[in-house]
Protein backbone atom coordinates (compact mmCIF):
# COMPACT_ATOMS: atom_id res chain seq x y z
CA UNK A 1 0.00 0.00 0.00
CA UNK A 2 1.25 3.62 -0.47
CA UNK A 3 2.40 5.56 2.39
CA UNK A 4 2.20 9.01 1.65
CA UNK A 5 1.00 12.69 3.76
CA UNK A 6 -1.37 15.36 2.24
CA UNK A 7 0.55 18.78 2.34
CA UNK A 8 -1.47 21.41 3.96
CA UNK A 9 -0.58 24.53 4.67
CA UNK A 10 1.51 25.88 7.18
CA UNK A 11 0.75 29.48 7.59
CA UNK A 12 -3.08 29.28 8.58
CA UNK A 13 -6.15 31.67 7.60
CA UNK A 14 -7.25 33.57 10.10
CA UNK A 15 -10.88 34.25 10.96
CA UNK A 16 -10.66 37.86 10.83
CA UNK A 17 -9.09 38.04 7.31
CA UNK A 18 -11.17 35.56 5.89
CA UNK A 19 -14.27 37.95 6.76
CA UNK A 20 -12.30 40.66 5.66
CA UNK A 21 -11.64 38.85 2.13
CA UNK A 22 -15.38 37.71 1.65
CA UNK A 23 -16.48 41.55 2.82
CA UNK A 24 -14.70 42.99 -0.09
CA UNK A 25 -15.59 40.54 -2.19
CA UNK A 26 -19.45 40.69 -1.72
CA UNK A 27 -19.05 44.25 -2.22
CA UNK A 28 -16.69 44.80 -5.55
CA UNK A 29 -19.84 42.14 -6.52
CA UNK A 30 -22.23 44.55 -5.86
CA UNK A 31 -20.89 47.27 -8.23
CA UNK A 32 -22.32 46.08 -11.50
CA UNK A 33 -25.90 45.55 -10.51
CA UNK A 34 -25.73 49.12 -9.28
CA UNK A 35 -24.41 50.32 -12.45
CA UNK A 36 -27.03 48.27 -13.96
CA UNK A 37 -29.62 51.09 -11.81
CA UNK A 38 -28.66 54.14 -13.86
CA UNK A 39 -29.99 52.77 -17.01
CA UNK A 40 -33.03 51.27 -15.44
CA UNK A 41 -36.68 52.93 -16.83
CA UNK A 42 -40.24 51.87 -15.08
CA UNK A 43 -42.66 49.32 -16.51
CA UNK A 44 -45.73 47.78 -16.50
CA UNK A 45 -46.98 47.89 -12.79
CA UNK A 46 -45.31 50.83 -12.28
CA UNK A 47 -47.34 52.91 -14.07
CA UNK A 48 -50.57 51.86 -12.55
CA UNK A 49 -49.73 51.21 -8.47
CA UNK A 50 -47.90 54.24 -8.50
CA UNK A 51 -50.14 56.15 -10.98
CA UNK A 52 -52.54 58.70 -8.68
CA UNK A 53 -49.30 59.73 -6.23
CA UNK A 54 -47.57 60.42 -9.56
CA UNK A 55 -50.29 62.69 -10.74
CA UNK A 56 -50.76 64.32 -7.98
CA UNK A 57 -46.79 65.39 -7.65
CA UNK A 58 -46.91 66.44 -11.42
CA UNK A 59 -49.84 68.92 -10.79
CA UNK A 60 -48.66 70.02 -7.45
CA UNK A 61 -44.89 69.18 -6.41
CA UNK A 62 -46.12 68.79 -2.75
CA UNK A 63 -44.01 65.41 -1.35
CA UNK A 64 -45.88 65.08 2.13
CA UNK A 65 -49.27 65.43 -0.15
CA UNK A 66 -48.01 62.81 -2.75
CA UNK A 67 -47.64 60.12 0.35
CA UNK A 68 -50.74 60.86 1.62
CA UNK A 69 -52.21 59.79 -2.21
CA UNK A 70 -49.78 56.91 -2.08
CA UNK A 71 -52.01 55.90 1.07
CA UNK A 72 -55.00 56.47 -0.29
CA UNK A 73 -53.89 54.54 -3.31
CA UNK A 74 -53.05 51.40 -1.58
CA UNK A 75 -56.05 51.14 0.77
CA UNK A 76 -58.22 51.45 -2.42
CA UNK A 77 -56.31 48.15 -3.43
CA UNK A 78 -56.74 46.64 0.17
CA UNK A 79 -60.82 46.82 -0.53
CA UNK A 80 -60.63 46.32 -4.34
CA UNK A 81 -57.91 44.27 -5.38
CA UNK A 82 -55.16 42.61 -3.21
CA UNK A 83 -55.17 41.86 0.84
CA UNK A 84 -50.97 42.85 1.04
CA UNK A 85 -51.29 46.63 2.22
CA UNK A 86 -47.68 47.24 2.83
CA UNK A 87 -46.44 45.74 -0.22
CA UNK A 88 -48.94 48.00 -1.37
CA UNK A 89 -48.48 50.99 -0.38
CA UNK A 90 -44.35 50.50 -0.76
CA UNK A 91 -45.44 49.97 -4.45
CA UNK A 92 -47.28 53.28 -4.62
CA UNK A 93 -44.26 54.75 -3.39
CA UNK A 94 -42.23 53.64 -6.88
CA UNK A 95 -39.25 56.50 -7.16
CA UNK A 96 -40.77 57.46 -10.36
CA UNK A 97 -43.53 58.79 -9.13
CA UNK A 98 -41.44 62.09 -8.61
CA UNK A 99 -38.99 61.11 -11.56
CA UNK A 100 -38.07 59.53 -14.09
CA UNK A 101 -34.29 60.26 -12.96
CA UNK A 102 -35.24 59.02 -9.74
CA UNK A 103 -35.54 55.07 -10.92
CA UNK A 104 -32.09 53.97 -11.01
CA UNK A 105 -32.41 54.21 -6.63
CA UNK A 106 -34.17 50.70 -7.38
CA UNK A 107 -31.41 48.46 -6.96
CA UNK A 108 -29.89 50.47 -4.29
CA UNK A 109 -32.95 50.27 -2.17
CA UNK A 110 -34.17 46.86 -2.28
CA UNK A 111 -30.06 45.53 -1.87
CA UNK A 112 -29.51 47.41 0.55
CA UNK A 113 -32.83 46.21 2.32
CA UNK A 114 -31.70 42.74 1.92
CA UNK A 115 -28.36 43.06 2.78
CA UNK A 116 -28.85 44.89 5.80
CA UNK A 117 -32.15 42.35 6.93
CA UNK A 118 -29.49 39.49 6.56
CA UNK A 119 -26.49 40.60 8.37
CA UNK A 120 -29.03 41.66 10.85
CA UNK A 121 -30.10 38.19 11.74
CA UNK A 122 -27.12 36.55 11.36
CA UNK A 123 -25.19 39.01 13.91
CA UNK A 124 -28.75 38.86 16.40
CA UNK A 125 -28.57 35.04 16.22
CA UNK A 126 -25.01 34.00 15.88
CA UNK A 127 -23.10 37.04 17.64
CA UNK A 128 -25.63 38.13 20.12
CA UNK A 129 -27.96 34.79 21.23
CA UNK A 130 -24.86 31.91 20.83
CA UNK A 131 -21.71 34.26 21.20
CA UNK A 132 -19.98 33.30 17.98
CA UNK A 133 -17.03 35.21 17.24
CA UNK A 134 -18.18 38.02 14.99
CA UNK A 135 -15.97 37.87 11.67
CA UNK A 136 -16.74 34.42 11.45
CA UNK A 137 -20.27 35.43 11.04
CA UNK A 138 -19.47 38.17 8.66
CA UNK A 139 -18.25 35.08 6.43
CA UNK A 140 -21.52 33.35 6.70
CA UNK A 141 -23.41 36.46 5.99
CA UNK A 142 -21.92 37.26 2.99
CA UNK A 143 -21.98 33.58 1.56
CA UNK A 144 -25.35 33.41 1.99
CA UNK A 145 -25.89 36.67 0.33
CA UNK A 146 -23.45 35.72 -2.88
CA UNK A 147 -25.70 32.92 -3.33
CA UNK A 148 -28.91 34.40 -2.75
CA UNK A 149 -28.10 37.38 -5.53
CA UNK A 150 -25.81 35.76 -7.74
CA UNK A 151 -26.33 32.32 -7.94
CA UNK A 152 -29.81 33.54 -9.02
CA UNK A 153 -29.54 31.58 -12.68
CA UNK A 154 -33.40 33.14 -13.87
CA UNK A 155 -33.57 36.28 -15.93
CA UNK A 156 -36.76 37.15 -15.10
CA UNK A 157 -36.64 36.94 -11.32
CA UNK A 158 -33.07 39.18 -11.33
CA UNK A 159 -35.55 41.82 -13.26
CA UNK A 160 -38.26 41.29 -10.88
CA UNK A 161 -36.17 40.98 -7.62
CA UNK A 162 -33.90 43.92 -8.42
CA UNK A 163 -34.88 45.88 -11.22
CA UNK A 164 -38.72 46.10 -11.09
CA UNK A 165 -39.76 48.35 -8.77
CA UNK A 166 -43.21 46.50 -8.37
CA UNK A 167 -42.24 43.39 -7.98
CA UNK A 168 -38.72 44.09 -5.77
CA UNK A 169 -40.79 46.31 -3.45
CA UNK A 170 -43.09 43.94 -2.93
CA UNK A 171 -40.97 40.43 -2.38
CA UNK A 172 -37.01 40.98 -1.71
CA UNK A 173 -37.72 44.68 0.02
CA UNK A 174 -39.62 42.90 2.39
CA UNK A 175 -38.26 40.22 2.62
CA UNK A 176 -35.21 41.21 4.35
CA UNK A 177 -37.73 43.61 6.52
CA UNK A 178 -38.95 40.01 8.02
CA UNK A 179 -34.98 39.47 8.63
CA UNK A 180 -34.77 42.57 10.43
CA UNK A 181 -37.76 41.45 12.67
CA UNK A 182 -36.66 38.53 13.16
CA UNK A 183 -33.61 39.74 13.98
CA UNK A 184 -35.17 41.72 16.60
CA UNK A 185 -36.90 39.67 18.20
CA UNK A 186 -33.80 38.07 19.14
CA UNK A 187 -32.32 41.00 20.16
CA UNK A 188 -34.96 41.86 22.55
CA UNK A 189 -33.78 38.86 24.52
CA UNK A 190 -30.09 38.73 24.56
CA UNK A 191 -29.08 42.73 24.16
CA UNK A 192 -27.97 43.47 27.70
CA UNK A 193 -28.75 47.25 27.59
CA UNK A 194 -32.33 47.54 29.12
CA UNK A 195 -32.56 50.58 27.32
CA UNK A 196 -31.73 49.14 23.66
CA UNK A 197 -33.85 46.31 25.01
CA UNK A 198 -36.71 48.53 25.30
CA UNK A 199 -36.47 50.36 21.77
CA UNK A 200 -36.28 47.28 19.85
CA UNK A 201 -38.93 45.93 21.66
CA UNK A 202 -41.05 48.65 20.68
CA UNK A 203 -39.71 48.69 17.58
CA UNK A 204 -40.46 45.08 16.92
CA UNK A 205 -44.39 46.12 17.64
CA UNK A 206 -44.27 48.98 15.45
CA UNK A 207 -43.12 46.62 12.41
CA UNK A 208 -45.00 43.68 13.24
CA UNK A 209 -48.27 44.61 11.74
CA UNK A 210 -46.82 46.42 8.65
CA UNK A 211 -45.23 43.35 7.95
CA UNK A 212 -48.64 40.67 8.43
CA UNK A 213 -49.44 42.91 5.36
CA UNK A 214 -46.41 42.03 3.55
CA UNK A 215 -46.74 39.11 -0.30
CA UNK A 216 -48.10 36.23 1.23
CA UNK A 217 -44.86 34.47 0.46
CA UNK A 218 -42.88 36.35 3.22
CA UNK A 219 -46.28 36.94 5.26
CA UNK A 220 -47.23 33.25 5.46
CA UNK A 221 -43.58 32.43 6.74
CA UNK A 222 -43.81 35.21 9.21
CA UNK A 223 -47.09 34.36 10.55
CA UNK A 224 -45.70 30.94 11.19
CA UNK A 225 -43.01 32.33 13.25
CA UNK A 226 -45.17 34.02 15.41
CA UNK A 227 -47.09 31.20 15.80
CA UNK A 228 -44.29 29.53 16.86
CA UNK A 229 -43.19 33.04 19.27
CA UNK A 230 -46.32 32.37 20.86
CA UNK A 231 -45.98 28.98 21.72
CA UNK A 232 -42.07 29.18 22.71
CA UNK A 233 -43.84 31.56 25.10
CA UNK A 234 -46.75 29.56 26.52
CA UNK A 235 -44.11 26.99 27.01
CA UNK A 236 -42.01 29.03 28.81
CA UNK A 237 -44.30 30.33 31.13
CA UNK A 238 -45.32 27.06 32.14
CA UNK A 239 -41.75 25.62 32.43
CA UNK A 240 -42.46 23.54 30.03
CA UNK A 241 -39.57 24.81 27.55
CA UNK A 242 -36.56 27.10 28.33
CA UNK A 243 -35.01 29.53 26.53
CA UNK A 244 -31.27 29.05 27.17
CA UNK A 245 -29.01 31.97 27.82
CA UNK A 246 -30.72 34.95 29.26
CA UNK A 247 -29.96 37.48 31.54
CA UNK A 248 -32.17 39.14 33.47
CA UNK A 249 -33.32 41.34 31.17
CA UNK A 250 -34.07 38.82 28.79
CA UNK A 251 -36.13 36.60 31.14
CA UNK A 252 -38.11 40.06 31.69
CA UNK A 253 -38.49 39.92 27.74
CA UNK A 254 -39.58 36.55 27.33
CA UNK A 255 -42.52 37.13 28.91
CA UNK A 256 -43.79 39.61 26.49
CA UNK A 257 -42.57 38.37 23.31
CA UNK A 258 -45.90 37.18 22.53
CA UNK A 259 -47.11 41.12 21.81
CA UNK A 260 -45.29 41.79 18.44
CA UNK A 261 -45.83 38.16 17.25
CA UNK A 262 -49.73 38.54 17.94
CA UNK A 263 -49.77 41.99 16.52
CA UNK A 264 -48.05 40.23 13.66
CA UNK A 265 -50.56 37.43 13.42
CA UNK A 266 -53.47 40.00 13.70
CA UNK A 267 -52.03 42.12 10.38
CA UNK A 268 -51.92 38.75 8.72
CA UNK A 269 -55.34 37.95 9.22
CA UNK A 270 -56.25 41.63 7.86
CA UNK A 271 -54.46 40.81 4.91
CA UNK A 272 -55.87 37.58 4.13
CA UNK A 273 -59.46 38.64 4.78
CA UNK A 274 -59.66 41.66 2.86
CA UNK A 275 -62.36 42.43 0.56
CA UNK A 276 -59.94 42.78 -2.57
CA UNK A 277 -59.41 38.94 -2.13
CA UNK A 278 -62.70 37.99 -3.07
CA UNK A 279 -62.61 40.21 -6.02
CA UNK A 280 -58.96 39.15 -6.88
CA UNK A 281 -59.85 35.76 -6.82
CA UNK A 282 -62.45 36.25 -9.37
CA UNK A 283 -60.07 36.66 -12.28
CA UNK A 284 -57.61 33.84 -11.14
CA UNK A 285 -57.85 30.07 -11.22
CA UNK A 286 -56.14 28.50 -8.17
CA UNK A 287 -55.93 25.12 -6.22
CA UNK A 288 -57.92 24.04 -2.99
CA UNK A 289 -55.89 24.29 0.07
CA UNK A 290 -54.55 20.50 0.06
CA UNK A 291 -53.76 20.37 -3.11
CA UNK A 292 -51.59 23.90 -3.07
CA UNK A 293 -49.82 22.30 -0.33
CA UNK A 294 -48.76 19.28 -1.89
CA UNK A 295 -47.67 21.17 -5.29
CA UNK A 296 -45.73 23.45 -2.36
CA UNK A 297 -43.82 19.57 -1.03
CA UNK A 298 -42.88 18.69 -5.13
CA UNK A 299 -42.36 22.11 -5.73
CA UNK A 300 -39.44 22.33 -3.26
CA UNK A 301 -37.66 19.58 -5.40
CA UNK A 302 -39.16 20.23 -9.02
CA UNK A 303 -38.63 24.23 -8.90
CA UNK A 304 -35.95 24.76 -6.98
CA UNK A 305 -33.81 21.57 -6.19
CA UNK A 306 -33.95 20.21 -9.82
CA UNK A 307 -34.36 23.26 -11.99
CA UNK A 308 -32.55 25.97 -9.70
CA UNK A 309 -29.45 24.53 -8.00
CA UNK A 310 -26.44 24.31 -9.53
CA UNK A 311 -22.49 22.86 -8.84
CA UNK A 312 -21.53 25.92 -6.82
CA UNK A 313 -24.19 26.28 -4.44
CA UNK A 314 -22.85 22.69 -3.65
CA UNK A 315 -19.37 24.00 -3.37
CA UNK A 316 -20.42 27.56 -1.14
CA UNK A 317 -22.00 25.04 1.36
CA UNK A 318 -19.06 22.84 1.19
CA UNK A 319 -16.83 26.08 2.00
CA UNK A 320 -19.24 26.86 5.02
CA UNK A 321 -18.65 23.71 7.02
CA UNK A 322 -15.18 24.13 8.54
CA UNK A 323 -16.80 27.73 9.33
CA UNK A 324 -19.62 26.07 10.92
CA UNK A 325 -17.38 23.23 12.75
CA UNK A 326 -15.33 26.44 14.49
CA UNK A 327 -18.95 28.10 15.21
CA UNK A 328 -20.03 24.62 16.81
CA UNK A 329 -17.50 24.72 19.18
CA UNK A 330 -19.10 27.52 21.42
CA UNK A 331 -22.22 26.25 21.69
CA UNK A 332 -23.03 26.03 25.13
CA UNK A 333 -25.59 23.03 24.62
CA UNK A 334 -25.51 20.74 21.66
CA UNK A 335 -28.06 20.41 18.59
CA UNK A 336 -29.47 17.25 18.44
CA UNK A 337 -32.23 16.56 16.35
CA UNK A 338 -31.17 16.98 12.80
CA UNK A 339 -33.96 15.41 11.22
CA UNK A 340 -36.97 17.51 13.24
CA UNK A 341 -34.83 20.52 11.90
CA UNK A 342 -34.54 19.37 8.17
CA UNK A 343 -38.35 18.69 8.08
CA UNK A 344 -38.56 22.43 9.49
CA UNK A 345 -36.52 24.07 7.13
CA UNK A 346 -38.37 22.24 4.43
CA UNK A 347 -41.46 22.60 4.83
CA UNK A 348 -40.66 26.82 5.28
CA UNK A 349 -39.40 26.24 1.76
CA UNK A 350 -41.94 24.67 0.85
CA UNK A 351 -44.19 27.69 2.51
CA UNK A 352 -42.78 29.99 0.36
CA UNK A 353 -44.39 28.41 -2.85
CA UNK A 354 -48.04 27.41 -0.72
CA UNK A 355 -49.63 30.84 -1.77
CA UNK A 356 -49.09 31.14 -5.35
CA UNK A 357 -50.20 27.74 -5.90
CA UNK A 358 -53.08 28.17 -4.15
CA UNK A 359 -54.01 31.72 -5.63
CA UNK A 360 -52.80 31.42 -9.39
CA UNK A 361 -52.20 27.61 -9.99
CA UNK A 362 -48.86 28.62 -10.77
CA UNK A 363 -45.05 29.46 -10.08
CA UNK A 364 -43.93 31.02 -12.60
CA UNK A 365 -43.42 34.64 -12.13
CA UNK A 366 -39.51 35.49 -11.49
CA UNK A 367 -40.37 37.88 -8.22
CA UNK A 368 -41.81 34.17 -7.24
CA UNK A 369 -38.67 32.53 -7.94
CA UNK A 370 -36.08 34.88 -6.23
CA UNK A 371 -38.27 34.64 -3.30
CA UNK A 372 -38.21 30.47 -3.13
CA UNK A 373 -34.61 31.01 -4.09
CA UNK A 374 -32.95 33.51 -1.45
CA UNK A 375 -35.20 31.25 1.25
CA UNK A 376 -33.83 27.72 0.42
CA UNK A 377 -30.44 29.10 0.24
CA UNK A 378 -30.76 30.68 3.60
CA UNK A 379 -32.10 27.26 5.03
CA UNK A 380 -29.55 25.26 3.20
CA UNK A 381 -27.15 27.90 4.97
CA UNK A 382 -29.08 27.06 8.58
CA UNK A 383 -29.37 22.90 7.56
CA UNK A 384 -25.43 22.68 7.15
CA UNK A 385 -24.90 24.48 10.14
CA UNK A 386 -27.32 22.46 12.06
CA UNK A 387 -26.08 18.95 10.70
CA UNK A 388 -22.47 20.11 11.02
CA UNK A 389 -22.82 21.36 14.23
CA UNK A 390 -24.88 17.70 15.16
CA UNK A 391 -21.85 15.93 13.97
CA UNK A 392 -18.87 18.15 16.26
CA UNK A 393 -21.18 16.93 19.33
CA UNK A 394 -21.45 13.72 18.29
CA UNK A 395 -17.90 13.15 17.95
CA UNK A 396 -17.15 15.32 20.92
CA UNK A 397 -19.51 12.78 23.04
CA UNK A 398 -17.98 9.66 21.62
CA UNK A 399 -14.24 11.28 22.42
CA UNK A 400 -15.62 12.11 25.52
CA UNK A 401 -13.75 15.46 25.45
CA UNK A 402 -14.29 18.55 23.43
CA UNK A 403 -12.50 19.24 20.68
CA UNK A 404 -9.84 22.20 20.80
CA UNK A 405 -8.72 24.59 18.50
CA UNK A 406 -5.31 25.28 17.46
CA UNK A 407 -5.40 29.00 17.33
CA UNK A 408 -7.67 31.17 19.21
CA UNK A 409 -8.36 33.41 15.81
CA UNK A 410 -7.10 31.23 13.13
CA UNK A 411 -8.36 27.76 10.68
CA UNK A 412 -6.10 24.56 11.49
CA UNK A 413 -3.70 24.01 8.63
CA UNK A 414 -6.07 21.52 7.45
CA UNK A 415 -9.12 23.50 7.74
CA UNK A 416 -7.36 26.47 5.77
CA UNK A 417 -6.59 24.28 3.29
CA UNK A 418 -9.99 22.84 2.59
CA UNK A 419 -11.21 26.58 2.51
CA UNK A 420 -8.62 27.35 0.01
CA UNK A 421 -8.97 24.39 -2.26
CA UNK A 422 -12.59 24.69 -2.79
CA UNK A 423 -12.30 28.25 -3.08
CA UNK A 424 -10.04 27.48 -6.20
CA UNK A 425 -12.56 25.20 -7.72
CA UNK A 426 -15.06 27.83 -7.29
CA UNK A 427 -12.81 30.43 -8.72
CA UNK A 428 -11.77 27.42 -11.77
CA UNK A 429 -15.38 26.28 -12.73
CA UNK A 430 -16.96 29.89 -12.46
CA UNK A 431 -14.52 30.71 -15.73
CA UNK A 432 -15.51 27.72 -17.04
CA UNK A 433 -19.02 28.63 -16.52
CA UNK A 434 -18.71 32.05 -17.95
CA UNK A 435 -16.51 32.35 -20.52
CA UNK A 436 -19.36 30.75 -22.61
CA UNK A 437 -21.90 32.28 -21.03
CA UNK A 438 -21.40 35.48 -19.22
CA UNK A 439 -25.05 35.61 -17.71
CA UNK A 440 -24.14 32.56 -15.62
CA UNK A 441 -24.04 35.01 -12.53
CA UNK A 442 -26.15 38.16 -11.59
CA UNK A 443 -22.87 40.07 -11.24
CA UNK A 444 -21.06 38.68 -14.33
CA UNK A 445 -24.49 39.57 -16.41
CA UNK A 446 -24.39 42.94 -14.98
CA UNK A 447 -20.88 43.03 -16.28
CA UNK A 448 -21.86 42.25 -20.00
CA UNK A 449 -24.96 44.33 -20.40
CA UNK A 450 -22.69 47.28 -19.35
CA UNK A 451 -19.49 46.17 -21.22
CA UNK A 452 -21.41 45.71 -24.36
CA UNK A 453 -23.34 48.64 -24.34
CA UNK A 454 -26.68 47.14 -24.43
CA UNK A 455 -27.56 48.97 -20.97
CA UNK A 456 -26.77 52.21 -22.32
CA UNK A 457 -28.64 51.87 -26.01
CA UNK A 458 -31.45 50.77 -23.81
CA UNK A 459 -31.15 53.71 -21.75
CA UNK A 460 -30.89 55.67 -25.31
CA UNK A 461 -34.00 54.09 -26.36
CA UNK A 462 -35.72 55.46 -23.13
CA UNK A 463 -34.59 58.79 -23.05
CA UNK A 464 -35.63 58.81 -27.03
CA UNK A 465 -39.33 57.81 -25.84
CA UNK A 466 -39.45 60.15 -22.89
CA UNK A 467 -38.87 63.04 -25.65
CA UNK A 468 -42.26 61.57 -27.13
CA UNK A 469 -43.75 61.30 -24.24
CA UNK A 470 -43.13 64.23 -22.44
CA UNK A 471 -44.33 66.15 -25.73
CA UNK A 472 -47.52 68.59 -25.05
CA UNK A 473 -47.98 68.60 -28.32
CA UNK A 474 -48.40 64.94 -28.77
CA UNK A 475 -51.64 63.58 -28.10
CA UNK A 476 -51.26 59.47 -29.33
CA UNK A 477 -47.57 58.63 -28.48
CA UNK A 478 -45.92 55.92 -30.82
CA UNK A 479 -42.63 54.53 -29.10
CA UNK A 480 -39.87 52.82 -31.33
CA UNK A 481 -39.64 48.95 -30.21
CA UNK A 482 -36.50 48.63 -27.82
CA UNK A 483 -33.43 47.09 -30.23
CA UNK A 484 -32.51 44.47 -27.76
CA UNK A 485 -33.46 45.45 -23.79
CA UNK A 486 -31.15 43.69 -21.39
CA UNK A 487 -33.14 40.76 -19.68
CA UNK A 488 -32.01 42.49 -16.41
CA UNK A 489 -33.85 45.34 -16.79
CA UNK A 490 -36.71 45.10 -19.17
CA UNK A 491 -39.70 43.57 -17.73
CA UNK A 492 -43.16 44.17 -20.45
CA UNK A 493 -43.42 46.60 -22.89
CA UNK A 494 -46.56 48.50 -24.54
CA UNK A 495 -48.19 46.88 -27.30
CA UNK A 496 -49.61 47.22 -30.95
CA UNK A 497 -51.94 50.20 -32.25
CA UNK A 498 -54.72 47.43 -32.28
CA UNK A 499 -54.31 46.76 -28.44
CA UNK A 500 -53.82 50.30 -27.21
CA UNK A 501 -56.65 49.89 -24.99
CA UNK A 502 -54.01 47.41 -23.10
CA UNK A 503 -53.87 48.11 -19.20
CA UNK A 504 -49.99 48.67 -19.65
CA UNK A 505 -50.92 51.06 -22.62
CA UNK A 506 -53.36 52.64 -21.05
CA UNK A 507 -51.62 53.40 -17.71
CA UNK A 508 -48.61 55.01 -19.37
CA UNK A 509 -50.94 57.14 -21.26
CA UNK A 510 -52.59 58.15 -18.15
CA UNK A 511 -48.83 59.00 -16.83
CA UNK A 512 -48.12 60.75 -19.34
CA UNK A 513 -51.04 62.89 -20.05
CA UNK A 514 -51.70 61.28 -23.38
CA UNK A 515 -54.04 60.16 -25.15
CA UNK A 516 -53.03 56.97 -26.25
CA UNK A 517 -49.55 55.42 -26.32
CA UNK A 518 -48.57 52.26 -28.91
CA UNK A 519 -45.50 50.82 -30.12
CA UNK A 520 -43.95 51.24 -33.25
CA UNK A 521 -42.47 47.50 -33.81
CA UNK A 522 -39.14 47.53 -35.81
CA UNK A 523 -38.98 45.99 -39.86
CA UNK A 524 -36.82 43.13 -40.19
CA UNK A 525 -35.60 42.25 -43.48
CA UNK A 526 -37.06 38.95 -44.90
Amino acid sequence: MLDYKLPFLKKKISYKSLGIVMICIFALSLIPLLIMGFYDFPSADDFSMAREPHLYFAATGNFFGTIVEAFKKAIWIYYNYEGYYFSALLTCLCPAVFGEQFYFLVPFIIIAMLVFGVCYFFNALFVRAWKFDKHLTNVVSMATLIMMIHFLKDSKARNQGFYWWSGAVNYVFTFGMAFFWVGLLIRILYDENKKACMGKFIWACIWAFPLGGANYLTALELAIVSVLVIFICMMNKFSKIGVEGLGEIGKKYIKLLWIPALINLIGFGFSVTSPGIEIRSAETTGNGPIKAVLLSLYGTFNVIMDEMVRWETLVVLLFLVPVFWVLAGKLKNKLRHPFVFILFAYGMVSSNLTPPYYAVSNFDEGRLVVLAWMEFVFFAVMTVFYLTAWIRGQWEDKAGAAFTASDDDSFSGEASSVILVLAAILVYGSALCVVPNPHYYTATSALYEIATGNAARYKEENNERLKVLKDTSVETAVLKEYTDAPDMLFYKDITDPEFADYWINTNMATWYNKKDVVIERIKHEE
